[in-house]
């Protein structure tokens, strides 16, 4: 079988970005030298790949083959950790577009990041925390099922749309970093500190802690991977399993997309603009592969 290079070719591109911050950026991560090397290493890594991908043809049950098929997206799903050494690349740690696009959420959207749940209903927190949370799934679900039917050009074609979004977000965060909501809107004060962080079950307690003591940070929020992830989802969904699927994609879609801004998460704009970013991302990719 065939494995197109280009989402390999993508991280490397995306690693040189990176790269890039690090070398000119005005505030320098602690151990620049040991996040360099790991570029470097990772840059080679997937050299390596693409040679071996170009000279050779490969059966499509082989180990080496799920592994060039799945590593670009394992590594971006990584690298959303790894984007934090270089969201203070362009401006100081206390700099953010925040007060602009809540300026603009107001007079568009009446706030609706702040009104949605100003409430605090414990129950309507969870199933928006659930809708939330079904991002993960996202592209497992995609990726999996086409892997395991050998639709390979499908699979290649969904995993470079969703990596070409993460590599575009995670390269725009430094240039515009945004907190979101559950930051900006205290800052502006708009929201009491006291309120940031809804009340439910363990769902929402378990989404909390992953948003404030985990792996989310602060800078990330335009434009919205998530969003991006779950219109590539929708379409595909359309496209592999019918009209039945896709209602029912769109539908949950839609409510992610809704749990982002409702949990003060995103903002709308953040919403659009990552929607905006799929659909670029699939056009994209749909001509390359």
């Amino acid at each position: 079988m065939t494995i197109s290079p280009l989402p390999h070719w993508l991280v490397i591109a995306y690693l040189a970005v990176h790269t890039t911050y690090i070398l000119i950026g005005r505030y320098r991560p602690p151990r620049p030298s040991r996040i360099l090397l790991t570029n470097l290493f990772l840059s080679v890594l997937f050299v390596v790949q693409i040679v071996l991908l170009n000279s050779s043809s490969l059966p499509a049950n082989s180990v080496f083959t799920t592994l060039a098929l799945w590593s670009p997206i394992v590594f971006f799903w990584w690298a959303y950790l790894w984007a934090g050494h270089t969201l203070c690349a362009c401006y100081p740690p206390g700099f953010s577009f925040d007060p602009g696009l809540i300026k603009a959420e107001g007079k568009y959207f009446g706030q609706l990041s702040l009104r949605l749940a100003a409430a605090d209903r414990p129950w309507l927190n969870d199933l928006f925390h659930l809708l939330y949370n079904t991002y993960y799934l996202y592209t497992l679900l995609l990726g999996v099922y086409l892997h395991a039917v050998g639709r390979f050009a499908e699979f290649q074609a969904v995993m470079l749309a969703v990596v070409l979004g993460y590599a575009a977000a995670y390269s725009i965060f430094p240039l515009a970093p945004v907190w979101g909501p559950r930051w900006g809107l205290v800052s502006a004060g708009l929201l009491a500190e006291s309120r940031q962080r809804l009340s439910g079950s363990w769902l929402t307690r378990a989404t909390n802690r992953l948003m404030w003591e985990g792996l989310a940070h602060r800078g990330c929020a335009f434009p919205s991977a998530h969003v991006s992830t779950g219109v590539i989802f929708v379409v595909w969904s359309w496209r592999i399993w019918g009209v039945e699927a896709g209602i029912i994609a769109s539908l949950v879609v839609f409510g992610m997309a809704l749990g982002a801004v409702y949990g003060r998460y995103h903002y709308v704009l953040d919403v659009i603009a990552g929607a905006l970013l799929g659909l670029i991302c699939l056009l994209v990719a749909d001509n390359l592969i």
